[in-house]
């Protein structure tokens, strides 16, 4: 069972998804363009398109025939990986691709409650992966799901949106999917909410928690 909240305000688009098989809560903010403001983990532009990355933070990048690290100066590789278009044809600005059956994992020691990244040419194959702390099931967002639903993604090159998610447990890995040709995305960043974020974090999750209640009982009822 999932509810959503959306709310457009010029091109963003903030969704509230309380999912009851996970008992955990989370939002979802998207933005064209690239805004990323959380502290960064990693923008793949480490030397010759080395990896650096933030302390408490691991990237896997699985089998490397099917994910690798591209210089969005080398442009398009038709059929393979387009790179998002704050990264198109711009020497030295790397970003991942994850292709067909592969898979890219972000792990942080300590969890993280909140996560952005900038992701390219959004499509109905991609997949994110969101595992929690302790034995919460996983929250796994495909398509439309992963950036809200609003805008529409349809695959198109010139197409970049910056995604933010706020949770409200601790989110340990995040896992980067496809089975398409290709996830590409960039600018990993996240950490814990500041206490203002959390006041306002808490007003939100109590909401949609009452919502779902309030959805329970009248299912009660009807039965």
């Amino acid at each position: 069972m999932k509810l959503r909240l959306l709310a457009l305000a010029a091109t963003a688009a903030t969704a509230l998804v309380a999912t009851a098989a996970s008992a955990s809560t989370y939002t979802i903010t998207t933005q064209a363009g690239m805004h990323i403001n959380e502290p960064l983990i990693t923008d793949f532009n480490g030397a010759g398109g080395s990896l650096d990355i933030a302390n408490g933070y691991s990237f896997d990048q699985g089998n490397g025939a099917l994910d690798f690290t591209r210089d969005g100066g080398l442009g398009l590789l038709s059929g393979v990986s387009a790179p998002p278009p704050a990264d198109n044809n711009v020497s030295g600005a790397f970003y991942e691709t994850v292709t067909t059956g592969g898979a890219a994992t972000l792990s942080a020691a300590n969890g993280i409650y909140n996560f952005q990244f900038y992701m390219g040419s959004p499509d109905d194959y991609n997949q994110v992966q969101f595992n929690l702390a302790g034995s919460a099931t996983p929250i796994v967002l495909t398509g439309q799901a992963i950036w809200g639903g609003t805008p529409a993604g349809n695959g198109d090159q010139t197409q970049g949106f910056t995604v933010s998610y706020h949770f409200d447990a601790p989110v340990t890995s995040v896992v980067f999917s496809s089975t398409g040709n290709s996830f590409e995305f960039d600018k990993l960043a996240g950490g814990v909410p500041e206490p203002a974020s959390w006041a306002l974090m808490i007003l939100g999750f109590g909401g949609a928690g009452a919502v779902l209640r309030g959805q329970r009982r009248r299912q009660a009822v009807c039965a």
